[in-house]
């Protein structure tokens, strides 16, 4: 950005600072632009935005507020209208339309959202709401309720018998505000198998650090929904064992068995589907092409070096700690010199 002083290319500065939200002080990174010629500080749409989803993240994880995607998902599974929805949950006839766009709920509202997200809840909020839902509604949202509900017990007894079960949190500082999101790590996959190949367990690894931790410090929210630990080889997710096993249980990804120098075991990871980045925003396909721009032709070896130039592995390496993103995620790249 120029300053609309001089004229001249500005500064990029992050900060530690403090914003209110609902009369209530978070910290966040706070970025700005400066004029150096002048000393005065300039911000632009994408800066303010950022600097307020830091609070307003907080602000939702403190009170168990849903996220706006959240609030969209839980609509989308009953196939229900956000008008509709409104009207089941006794809100004003556009209000969750505005949550699903970014408006923050009361605390009242957002657990009442987060409540149906089980069936059972949506169930019995429809049969109270049937003295202005016709029949034919009633018993469509039932039924597909019921549906969902039986889907999750044959679920539960499938992973009974086979599949891996994974911990997955509601959004907070170390999973970069999102839940998480096979479906996203798959598509991931899929994006750098295509524009960068042979994508080795150490090297994926990286590869998901870098852009979930970019595509935080960006927009203020992660891709994938990964939390990640700092362990001997590097910044890795967090149950990446599981997460791998999960993956091919569901068919989502498949795995070469390769012997490397000295008879090293080596796994190498391909999609089982092709990229089509219905999933992603802009900004995130964004994330996703530079990642792929920075380190393609770089070596595992070479990858595994400049993340343990990262302070978000220096500083919890020792007790193979989680990362949180909030702390970390804005100063990723910049002592490497690589990455803007």
């Amino acid at each position: 950005m120029n300053s609309p002083i001089t004229g001249k290319p500005m500064k990029l500065v992050r900060e530690a600072d403090t914003l209110t939200f609902r009369k209530e002080t978070f910290n966040i990174v706070y970025h700005y632009y400066l004029c150096e010629d002048s000393g005065e500080r300039f911000t632009d749409g994408r800066l303010d935005t950022l600097n307020t989803v830091q609070a307003t993240n907080q602000y939702r994880e403190k009170y168990g507020i849903p996220f706006p995607e959240e609030i969209r998902q839980i609509r989308e599974q009953y196939g229900v209208s956000a008008a509709k929805m409104s009207e089941i949950l006794g809100l004003g006839a556009n209000t969750y339309r505005l949550y699903e766009a970014g408006e923050m709920p009361t605390v009242a509202n957002g657990r009442l959202i987060l409540s149906v997200r089980e069936p059972e809840e949506f169930i019995r909020q429809v049969a109270a709401s049937s003295h202005f839902l016709d029949e034919r509604e009633v018993n469509k949202f039932i039924a597909k309720a019921q549906s969902l509900i039986d889907q999750r017990n044959d679920v539960l007894y499938d992973l009974e018998l086979s599949q891996i079960m994974l911990r997955e949190d509601p959004p907070n500082s170390y999973n970069g505000y999102r839940r998480l999101s096979l479906s996203r790590i798959a598509q991931t996959i899929a994006y750098f198998e295509q524009h960068i190949g042979n994508l080795y367990k150490t090297k994926l690894n990286k590869l998901l650090f870098y852009t979930d931790f970019l595509a935080y410090k960006a927009h203020g929210y992660s891709i994938t929904g990964l939390q990640y630990r700092a362990i001997p080889y590097g910044p890795v997710p967090a149950e990446y064992g599981r997460l791998y096993l999960r993956l091919q249980d569901d068919g989502k990804v498949l795995v070469d068995e390769r012997n490397g120098k000295d008879d090293q075991y080596l796994e190498v990871y391909y999609p089982n589907m092709s990229f089509d980045g219905h999933e992603f925003t802009e900004g995130e396909l964004h994330i996703l092409e530079f990642v792929a721009r920075v380190f393609r032709g770089r070596s595992t070896g070479e990858i595994v070096h400049l993340s343990h130039e990262e302070p978000a592995w220096k500083d919890n390496h020792g007790d193979r700690q989680l990362i949180d993103y909030q702390r970390y995620a804005f100063g990723v790249g910049e002592r490497i010199g690589l990455l803007d």
